[in-house]
């Protein structure tokens, strides 16, 4: 009868994970991954180019541009092209209320002369002039705290010529359709009345949303007078 073999309990530990210390002393090689592709180098003189071009524009009714492009000192000849432009604009804007206050009058016999324009019109004026004195005034306290030169003629000009700008597109924009619609109504050139859409209660409705938008767009002319002028 054969006798049993003692079995060795180590015969498995060479197998079994050990740390040693040449293990130890390994260091895993780093993944260095590839550098991605920058800018095609192509497009960068179509940037710069279009950079320079908006750099030498004149801004004239922009003046988002003017604040984006605050650090470009202006030449004389284009603060003078602005003063100049917005007198033109400061006389056109001053004419339009003029004339509507004018127009707005009429005699009643026995009255004598009276003017029909209502709270809206009034609301219109005060809030408009109310936006420009703000931003006037927020403008000069940037200056003062951030001295650029001629920066403050530029933004000023700006802001009144694009409201005049707005002011005309906003006008063909009303006028254009109500023409339309009186030719429709009425197709003889010579009979054609506006004063359907003077009075009455869709009338007002307009009236106050034209107001609206005017007070709007001097908003929008004026927005940049107030923001930082950081470098």
């Amino acid at each position: 009868m054969e006798a049993s073999q003692p079995v060795n309990d180590d015969e498995y530990s060479l197998e079994t994970p050990t740390t040693t210390s040449a293990s130890k002393d390994q260091v895993e090689p780093e993944i260095i991954s590839q550098p991605q592709s920058t800018i095609e180098p192509e497009f960068i003189p179509r940037e710069i180019e279009f950079l320079n071009r908006h750099r030498r524009k004149i801004r004239l009714y922009d003046p988002k541009g003017v604040y984006e492009f605050r650090h470009i000192q202006q030449t004389w000849f284009q603060s003078l092209l602005q003063v100049v432009t917005m007198l033109i604009s400061l006389a056109c804007i001053f004419g339009l209320y003029y004339w509507g206050y004018q127009s707005s009058k009429e005699i009643i016999v026995g009255v004598g002369e009276v003017s029909n324009l209502i709270w809206v019109n009034v609301f219109e004026v005060v809030m408009t002039v109310g936006i420009i004195f703000i931003a006037i005034k927020k403008l000069g306290k940037q200056a003062k705290q951030h001295p650029q030169k001629r920066y403050r003629v530029a933004m000023i000009a700006n802001a009144f010529n694009r409201m005049l700008f707005n002011n005309l597109r906003l006008m063909l924009i009303v006028f254009i359709p109500l023409t339309i619609v009186a030719m429709i109504v009425e197709p003889t050139l010579e009979s054609i009345n506006f004063e359907r859409f003077e009075e009455g209660a869709t009338a007002d409705l307009l009236g106050a949303v034209y107001t609206l938008f005017i007070v709007f767009i001097c908003f929008r002319a004026f927005r940049f007078c107030g923001k930082e002028l950081t470098a």
